[in-house]
């Protein structure tokens, strides 16, 4: 089997319904420096652009969490867990923070060991696999989109999809690098430099290492850094602006991470960060990407813009051999490329026709090996390549026939296929097979969208939508029999309503949002596990997930910012049974039924800021088993930073800081801990 494997809710309801959920991050004066003016207690300005239309997030008809550089850096953001700890009905799934996964109001807790995915991951517009954005540095913004994106993004997106973008060279000679410090003997260094070549050309270099220990403590070898991790990663960025005012881009990501793998253990263990694994496994992972685009607005209110990027990932996963008492893992890779060109026009009144019309393609080629043994037991050595491609063309026409109100419909029309070469060897005592199969599977879809939009005035905001979901089929590739193999699972589908509002303060200082969501799912896949450990992917008959999302920001006086949220969220089985076992009216796994959370800033003094972040989510059954519950937990983070003068900033940080007991996954009888209380400190430098 591969296995990548008290606060107060009436605080956060109240904050939600008196303050689109962003972290707007306000850098805080050097010391000596004055006051911002008057105009500063309103919010910053958020556009959303993983939309596609480049919209204000007060007018963006999507549920959203939209979180900028400056947080990400202050509150010390530099893993997908920490952008799930923000977010309403967004979960965080993985066994390590290097190669992560969430759920997004139930929907991808199985991504890592399935060969379609629920959860989009976007890096400056190109597609990446969830598992690369285990290290988050120097990011202009992260988008979280939650509900099915597939009239946008096609196959891999039906609980929603994270957006990631990265930071702009600028025009002017300048730079920043940071030096951090924390438990589990974490450091950490980072550096960014932006150096203009003309003034309407530059690069940006940014790059770090991490190294840590972890936070694991093998008693059977005497060691704590089982769990360790040695990550490098960087990225250069082109920008040139043309005399037509077209914006190119060009830029070149690379992350390379080396770690142990000593993470599942019993719960008696677990509960104090402890193993007795005999060896420490291993989990490396490694992608360098390459992302171009261009993008001009002309005179006549269209807009062009076009995307090209090419990938490859490669990923060796090895579990402690005494889980299963043998080798148990693989070494995988993954090449991708995708190019997206898109047209659309923007009228230039209140009222008129706008539109977007754009066709997209892309090639994928994984090699999938696995390996599987029990000593003088059972052996399974498989290897599965599979080759797919996708082609589709997508629109919207919107008319928005008054200055309050907008219609809009969308279609995205999307053909899939796959291949697969596979083949397997098996060993039990003195007897030994081969088989090998090929076989391909197929999926031409329509996937519409219908958005009504309605303005009265400039503080309110109300939208509907219906829209269908989908999730490709695909192959069972780390089967370790022909049979299952063979038995594609089907595409999945999902009818999906929306109904949102947002209403923001005359004084632009807060702003509110209530969503309603309802998924209607059919041939929902899920991941199983089958005899011999192996995964594999089954589709549900029917099952749906239905709740809503609460927002809120609100900016008191210019000193403090303030942010909350409530999730809630019922994802249940309707028609659905294996293994002798009905599922029916059962909640999905690693799906908190309630979450709510409050984040607070406070610029005290110049120079000086303090932070606070807490978050709580109901109990929850763990995926893969159904029979080990993760009790209801909160977790409080904490930062306080000083800017020193304009180039110097010192922090101190802490998250979990209650230390509280939490898992992220199981199997079998076996658990994964989530990390304990961390205390960091880091240092900061602008040039």
């Amino acid at each position: 089997m591969p296995l990548p494997t008290r606060t107060s809710l009436a605080l956060s309801l109240s904050l939600a319904l008196a303050a689109p959920m962003s972290l707007r991050a306000a850098e805080p004066p050097a010391s000596g420096q004055a006051a911002p003016d008057a105009d500063a207690v309103k919010l910053a300005p958020v556009v959303v652009t993983a939309t596609k239309q480049g919209t204000a997030e007060q007018v963006t008809p999507a549920s959203v969490t939209v979180i900028d550089g400056l947080a990400v850096e202050r509150d010390g953001l530099d893993g997908l867990f920490d952008v799930a700890f923000r977010s309403p009905n967004v979960y965080f799934t993985s066994f390590t923070q290097n190669t992560p996964s969430i759920t997004i109001r139930g929907l991808g807790f199985s991504d890592d060991e399935s060969d379609s995915t629920s959860t989009s991951a976007l890096i400056d517009g190109v597609p990446m696999t969830i598992t690369t954005l285990g290290q988050l540095f120097d990011l202009e913004q992260i988008e979280v989109l939650r509900g099915p994106q597939s009239t946008l993004y096609g196959q891999n997106s039906m609980g929603g999809l994270v957006a990631l973008r990265t930071r702009d060279p600028g025009f002017e000679f300048g730079g920043n690098a940071q030096l951090e410090y924390a438990t589990g003997n974490r450091r950490r260094e980072t550096a960014a430099m932006d150096i203009p070549l003309s003034d309407r050309t530059a690069i940006r270099i940014a790059g770090g290492a991490e190294n840590a220990d972890g936070y694991i403590k093998n008693d059977a070898l005497d060691r704590d850094n089982t769990g360790g991790w040695r990550s490098r990663f960087g990225r250069i960025k082109f920008l040139h602006v043309d005399d037509a005012g077209g914006q190119w881009r060009l830029g070149v990501h690379g992350v390379n991470t080396k770690g142990g793998n000593d993470f599942f253990t019993t719960r008696n263990l677990a509960d104090d960060h402890r193993s007795a694994n005999g060896d420490a496994g291993q989990n490396d992972l490694s992608y360098t990407l390459v992302t171009g685009s261009y993008d001009r607005a002309f005179a006549n209110g269209n807009r062009l813009a076009v995307n090209l990027g090419a990938s490859r990932v490669d990923w060796d996963y090895w579990l402690p051999e005494s889980v299963f008492n043998g080798p148990s893992g693989f070494n995988a890779s993954t090449e991708q490329y995708s190019g997206e060109a898109r047209l659309s026009h923007t009228p230039a009144g209140d009222v008129g026709l706008d539109w977007m019309g754009g066709i997209y393609a892309s090639k994928i080629r994984r090699d999938s090996p696995y390996t599987f043994e029990m000593p003088g037991v059972f052996s399974s050595v498989t290897s599965a390549r599979i080759k797919g491609s996708t082609a589709a063309i997508f629109g919207e026409m919107g008319w928005r026939f008054n200055p309050r109100w907008r219609v809009a419909g969308a279609l995205r029309v999307e053909r899939d296929e796959r291949r697969m070469d596979w083949s397997s060897t098996q060993s039990s005592g003195p007897y030994r097979s081969v088989e090998t199969l090929n076989t391909k599977t197929h999926d031409t879809v329509l996937l519409p969208r219908l958005t009504v939009e309605y303005r009265p005035d400039e503080q309110q905001f109300a939208w509907a939508t219906v829209a269908r979901g989908y999730k490709a089929s695909g192959f069972n590739q780390f089967a370790t029999d022909r049979a299952s193999a063979a038995d594609a699972y089907q595409p999945e589908y999902g009818n999906y309503a929306e109904l949102g509002y947002r209403l923001q303060g005359q004084d632009e200082s807060w702003s509110v949002g209530a969503v309603g969501f309802y998924t209607k799912l059919r041939d929902q896949q899920v991941v199983t596990i089958g005899s011999g450990g192996q995964s594999l992917t089954t589709n549900a008959g029917r099952s749906h997930n239905l709740g809503m999302e609460l927002t809120g920001t609100w900016r008191p006086v210019r000193s403090v910012d303030l942010t909350a949220f409530v999730g809630l969220v019922k994802a249940v089985y309707d028609d659905y049974s294996t293994g002798g076992v009905d599922y029916a009216g059962q909640q999905f796994p690693n799906t908190p039924r309630q979450s709510y959370g409050v984040t607070a800033a406070w610029r005290f003094a110049p120079g000086w800021e303090a932070g606070l972040a807490v978050r709580h989510q109901a109990s929850s059954n763990l995926y893969p088993t159904t029979t080990i519950k993760n009790d209801a937990y909160t977790l409080l983070d904490a930062q306080l930073t000083y800017r020193v003068d304009r180039h110097w900033t010192v922090g101190v940080y802490g998250k979990n800081l209650t230390d509280r007991v939490y898992y992220t996954r199981a199997l079998n009888d076996l658990v994964v801990a989530g990390t304990g209380r961390v205390v960091g400190l880091r240092v900061g430098l602008d040039f």
